[in-house]
């Protein structure tokens, strides 16, 4: 008989089928709050304390905070262990909401809502990390001030990713409104233009912590990863583009809409391991 998920609803460490969250709750009511998705390998969460800095950030943006002195590596030790997830991969969620509180605009909350679960993850097959994902341009273009927190108003994203899906592609790259490219529905982008290598610079890309985690790997081998404009022709026309994000690690790009683009094994082989050592520093 398999185990039932177990979460963490605020301090209490519940069945999920026992979990309740208020219909009242603004995380509910309007997608007012943040969420990040990490990585778990065998009971270790690399990049935790980017992935709560960015959380943070979001949070106090929107005029609420973290919870004070909160053990996340406990609570995320504990939250693993038990689901029995302390072997092998997992996908850690953190949910953040305003929780209740009345009134327009963005009141101060009084009992905001924190929700941890975990759930056993199975990676790209080691056969798509060489071939990569096909990749299809989303029409609808966006420029917002918001796409640049993980925030739970994540429906434009869900639209794009399904956009992709319907096009027999496996993600989606979005454009901002001036055509210029910002991202993926899910993941950030690493460039390899011109002998360097490139992040789209863009208004609304949320800033991704494994495009950060790369950053850092990167200056410490003398090497540089640049943000810069970048339009869809120049992307087509790139020595190696790969997806970015804390579940899939790096992955290269196979096609954008429909058009085979170039592969750059070397390099990938080198970003890659430039993960991998910042991961278990």
């Amino acid at each position: 008989m398999q185990k039932q998920a177990v979460i963490w609803l605020n301090d209490d460490l519940l069945p999920l089928s026992q979990a309740r969250v208020s219909v009242e709750d603004r995380g509910f009511l309007y997608g007012d709050g943040f969420f990040e998705t990490l990585r778990a390998e065998d009971g270790r969460v690399p990049f935790l304390d980017e992935h709560l800095e960015r959380l943070k950030t979001s949070a106090q943006a929107f005029r609420f905070s973290l919870p004070a002195g909160y053990p996340w590596k406990e609570r995320l030790r504990e939250i693993l262990a038990a689901n029995g997830l302390l072997e092998g991969i997992a996908a850690v969620k953190i949910l953040l909401t305003r929780g209740e509180a009345g009134g327009l605009g963005l009141p101060t909350p009084t009992s905001p809502t924190l929700v941890i679960y975990a759930r056993s993850y199975l990676p790209p097959s080691s056969e798509e990390y060489v071939s990569g994902w096909p990749v299809a341009i989303f029409p609808e273009t966006r420029t917002t001030f918001l796409g640049r927190h993980k925030s739970l108003n994540y429906l434009f994203y869900l639209a794009a990713r399904q956009y992709a899906l319907d096009q027999g592609a496996r993600e989606a790259l979005i454009l901002e409104t001036d055509g210029s490219v910002s991202e993926g529905a899910a993941t950030s982008l690493v460039v390899c233009m011109n002998e360097g290598l490139i992040t789209p610079a863009a208004a609304s890309a949320l800033p991704g912590v494994t495009v950060a985690v790369l950053a850092r790997a990167l200056k410490r081998r003398g090497k540089n990863l640049e943000q810069t404009r970048l339009e869809p022709s120049q992307v087509e026309k790139a020595a190696g583009l790969w997806l970015a994000n804390s579940l899939i690690g790096l992955l290269p790009i196979a096609s954008l809409n429909g058009k085979p683009v170039a592969q750059a094994p070397e390099t990938f082989q080198m970003l890659q391991e430039c993960l991998i050592q910042e991961a278990s520093r």
